[in-house]
């Protein structure tokens, strides 16, 4: 698969401070989220993928192309929504699209075409003529992520297109990034979000005091980075045999009862879903779901983060 962003021992030292050296790379069709606390290099990453820094040192390529000396090129084909964007409260969407579709080299045809598709993508078809300064926060975030999408954009970068979305926003948008990347669009996603990144991302780059701690996917960043994980397990009536049973399955450290069931503590390494499944259907009790928490990516992430030294 082609690579269409790449980071080989990029430095940016700003001299009180140094991000670097990073190397990843992000191929065609990848949904990334980057992670990292505030303050650990995800924006001067994105700056420097956008040519809107120079690199100290160590290469960085969009496209194939070095942003900074080959701009046009490099990010002819590249969506931007930054965080907390601050768009020209004097115009209205349309006009604000119209802009920058100019820019983008769109004729009128298609930006007559483009301009409603991409508002309604965003849940904005009725605020087109609106000026953006009577615009909610959400609604602007929203107007963001739909001028990064104008064009035909094959990379898009969104700096925590989240912020200040409701959850018809958010659904919104989840929809609409799933559809591009499964018409081969690449993604690199800054969240703080976790819940958002699990559902969106396939793969993860960690950084944390300028450093590159993970690159890889979402699963094998929470099997490394947790020593326990928690299996969480939807049952009616479990019995009190049940739940000695599975206490005793090799690697199951601890088995806690809750409202709707009970949890299953395993060591890192072992997988006993399956043995947990079948002894709850042995058992006769009625198993509704199972599946690991959703809350692991958070704990990971704060144990890779602890472990690096925050």
């Amino acid at each position: 698969m082609e690579v269409v962003l790449s980071f080989e021992e990029a430095v940016k030292d700003y001299g009180s401070k140094k991000i670097g050296p990073i190397s990843f790379s992000v191929k065609q069709g990848e949904v990334v989220g980057l992670l990292g606390p505030n303050g650990s290099g995800k924006s001067t990453s994105i700056r420097l993928a956008l040519g809107l820094s120079r690199t100290s040192s160590g290469t960085v390529r969009t496209m194939g192309l070095n942003p900074i000396r080959d701009h046009v090129r490099a990010l002819a084909n590249v969506g931007y929504s930054p965080e907390l964007p601050n768009l020209q409260t004097f115009m209205s969407p349309n006009e604000l699209l119209e802009l920058v579709g100019r820019e983008l080299g769109l004729g009128s045809g298609a930006l007559r075409e483009q301009i409603p598709a991409v508002l309604g993508s965003v849940g904005l078809s009725d605020y087109g003529d609106q000026k953006i300064g009577k615009l909610s926060k959400g609604m602007v975030q929203r107007l963001s992520v739909a001028q990064a999408m104008l064009g035909t954009p094959s990379l898009l970068i969104l700096d925590e297109p989240m912020i200040g979305i409701d959850p018809a926003g958010a659904l919104h948008f989840r929809s609409l990034f799933r559809e591009f990347a499964r018409n081969r669009g690449t993604i690199v996603m800054s969240s703080h979000i976790m819940s958002e990144v699990e559902s969106l991302c396939d793969s993860l780059a960690v950084i944390h005091s300028g450093r590159l701690i993970f690159r890889g996917g979402i699963e094998e960043f929470i099997s490394s980075s947790l020593d326990t994980r928690l299996v969480v397990v939807e049952a009616l009536n479990p019995s009190d045999d049940l739940i000695a049973e599975i206490l005793r399955l090799p690697g199951v450290s601890a088995v806690n009862r809750t409202s709707v069931g009970f949890t299953v503590q395993v060591v890192k390494g072992r997988d006993v879903r399956s043995e947990v499944s079948k002894a709850v259907v042995v058992s006769g009790a009625s198993l509704l779901s199972i599946g690991y928490s959703r809350s692991e990516l958070d704990e990971a992430y704060l144990a890779s983060i602890r472990r690096s030294g925050a």
